[in-house]
């Protein structure tokens, strides 16, 4: 009895004996190796979500670049009901505030809804920029242009009317207005001005105190009192890539040069709308009174395009016969991926091809391409 109490006791000792140095050196080791596994797998799916999320923010700012200047593009030209004929007899700055309520030049502004000025090359800088929008050639300032990217200029009234009573009542405020007569009676068709008291057209449905009469009455009405008719903002859009959204910061932007107010007078200010942009070339089709290159079988002028031009050296009677816009569009990532070396081709149109170079190589890119209609320049041309 005493010899198997004593075997038994030294079994419990047995089993109850901790880990030799061995053992716990092989079991420290397993552990480190999945931690450095799982460290490992953490970093790499960390790093891939930030490349992925990265080139979602670049694949939705070229895309809302493009629904952004596509959708100005397909109002450009409208200008309530009014329909401006004829060609420009000079291709205004885009940024001249003083044509605009010029009445001798104003109409040139109307004739011409889309022009833009050319970059030839994907390196090259635009030659004949406009001098009162402040745009330069040289880094530095918000208006700086990028080599290699065009100004797209687009004219339109806002698509929402006010009264002229209410423009009028907000006093003088510097906001171009372009009110559009709906009576015969009157002898102008339209007016612009930043003066809401000056816009004095009539409108359609006015009835005047004796000896007047209304619009539609035979005799004629010889002053139009208010009400007035209604009233739109004029907008002139001048779209442009910087190569900074900030002076210095290096991140490609696409801004827009618009008309707006400052201390009671109209004025230019630049906006930047889109980071990541780093490519802009407009090519326009040209409705030729002459051709019939589009096969449709209708020579003349059909709201159809029968050439595409970047518009280097466009004749006014060109400007004025454009119907449609073909952008060419580029964005990047706004940080590089490390390892990562971009050796693709981008096809800038008739400006040729971008391949990036040195020191660009390790940004991620996507391309763009979109045949914008002119809705209202085009339509009105539509052949049945």
């Amino acid at each position: 009895m005493k010899h198997l109490r004593k075997k038994t006791t030294s079994i419990k000792a047995d089993s109850q004996r901790g880990l030799s140095l061995v053992e716990l050196m092989i079991s420290i080791t397993i552990g480190l190796l999945i931690l450095v596994s799982l460290t490992s797998l953490f970093v790499n799916q960390n790093k891939a979500r930030s490349e992925l999320d990265k080139s979602n923010r670049m694949i939705d700012n070229g895309r809302y670049a493009l629904e952004l200047l596509s959708g100005n593009l397909k109002l450009a030209g409208f200008f309530g009901s009014y329909v401006p004929t004829g060609s420009p007899t000079a291709l205004l700055d885009p940024c001249d505030t003083g044509a605009m309520t010029n009445s001798t030049l104003n109409l040139n502004l109307l004739r011409a809804p889309v022009h833009g000025y050319d970059a030839a090359t994907a390196s090259s800088q635009i030659t004949a920029l406009p001098t009162l929008c402040a745009f330069t050639n040289t880094a530095g300032s918000m208006e700086s242009l990028k080599p290699g990217s065009d100004v797209l200029v687009v004219r339109r009234a806002n698509t929402s009317t006010i009264t002229q009573a209410a423009a009028a009542a907000a006093g003088i405020n510097g906001t171009t207005y372009l009110q559009i007569t709906s009576c015969q009676y009157d002898t102008t068709p339209y007016l612009i001005s930043t003066d809401p008291d000056a816009l004095t057209l009539g409108q359609r449905n006015i009835t005047k105190p004796a000896p007047l009469l209304n619009c539609f009455s035979a005799g004629g009405i010889t002053t139009i009192a208010a009400p007035y008719a209604d009233v739109r903002a004029l907008k002139v859009e001048a779209y442009f890539v910087s190569p900074d959204n900030n002076p210095g910061d290096g991140i490609p932007t696409l801004k827009r040069r618009e008309l707006s107010i400052s201390g009671g007078a109209p004025t230019f200010v630049t906006t930047p709308l889109v980071e990541g942009i780093e490519f802009m070339q407009v090519e326009y089709g040209i409705d030729d009174p002459a051709q019939d290159t589009d096969g449709d079988g209708v020579a003349g002028l059909d709201g159809v395009p029968d050439s595409y031009d970047a518009c280097a050296a466009c004749t006014l009677e060109q400007w004025s016969n454009v119907v449609s816009v073909k952008l060419y569009l580029v964005a990047r990532n706004i940080e590089k991926t490390s390892g990562y070396i971009d050796a693709k081709t981008y096809s800038l149109g008739s400006a040729g091809s971008y391949i990036p170079t040195e020191g660009n190589t390790n940004f991620k890119r996507h391309a763009y391409t979109q045949n914008i209609r002119l809705v209202n320049p085009s339509g009105r041309r539509e052949v049945p």
